[in-house]
């Protein structure tokens, strides 16, 4: 029986970018939140848009592992930098995932930000993880802590999510699927380009998202291609 894989994407052009690398039209399976199902590499591959921030993804999260029982989900798009040694159209593959914007007292200063429910480790036992990690595709990749948020960050907030998490990259998705995926025991895989840096504007990134979502499917279709 071949291995079920569920990859989630956010935005249309992001799914569109998947499809696109896949190569192929796949079976659809609904059409409100767009689900399609493919057969590559040897896998069944449910590919699901999501819609963008963490209510959307938890929720299309839940659906699709009670619908279709996955043995691993992926999450696929774009990432803006908090780093300054990433550039745009950098692949990124995180080791650890980290919800940003959940906090107790002060927003800048918060108590505490660390309980473990609200961060996710590659490797750690009982958490979802990336079972494939950048070294399988060399130089052509980065990892890093990213950190989920649910707005578009600010030069403050990517200072703040970079002292305090470590972070190289922010999304608004990635932990409420990992936080979903782990009451499951599900694993699961982020891979995410590089669509804006630190500094850049909502401008920027809708110039660099459709290349970083290419990008993005790529490294996905690479990565699915060596389980």
């Amino acid at each position: 029986m071949k291995p079920v894989i569920a990859v989630l994407c956010p935005m249309p052009m992001e799914f569109a970018a998947v499809e696109k690398a896949f190569g192929k039209l796949g079976e659809p399976l609904e059409t409100v939140f767009e689900e399609k199902k493919f057969d590559f590499a040897g896998l069944d591959v449910v590919l699901a848009r999501c819609g963008v921030g963490k209510t959307f993804a938890a929720a299309k999260t839940q659906k699709i592992i009670q619908m279709y029982e996955p043995d691993h989900i992926f999450v696929c798009g774009v990432a803006g930098a908090v780093a300054e040694d990433l550039n745009v159209f950098d692949a990124v593959v995180p080791n650890r995932v980290v919800h940003g914007d959940v906090r107790f007292g002060d927003a800048y200063n918060p108590t505490d930000v660390t309980e473990s429910s609200l961060e996710f480790f590659a490797g750690k036992p009982g958490y979802s993880q990336t079972a494939y990690l950048p070294e399988r595709l060399g130089a052509t990749c980065k990892s890093g802590t990213l950190a989920t948020v649910d707005s578009f960050a600010e030069e403050r907030e990517k200072v703040f999510l970079e002292e305090k998490f470590n972070a190289c990259c922010i999304d608004m998705e990635s932990a409420a699927v990992c936080q979903i995926a782990t009451m499951w025991n599900i694993p699961v895989t982020v891979v995410r380009a590089i669509s804006d840096n630190r500094n850049h504007t909502m401008g920027d990134f809708e110039t660099n998202a459709p290349k970083a979502c290419d990008v993005a499917a790529q490294t996905l279709t690479d990565l699915l291609k060596k389980i």
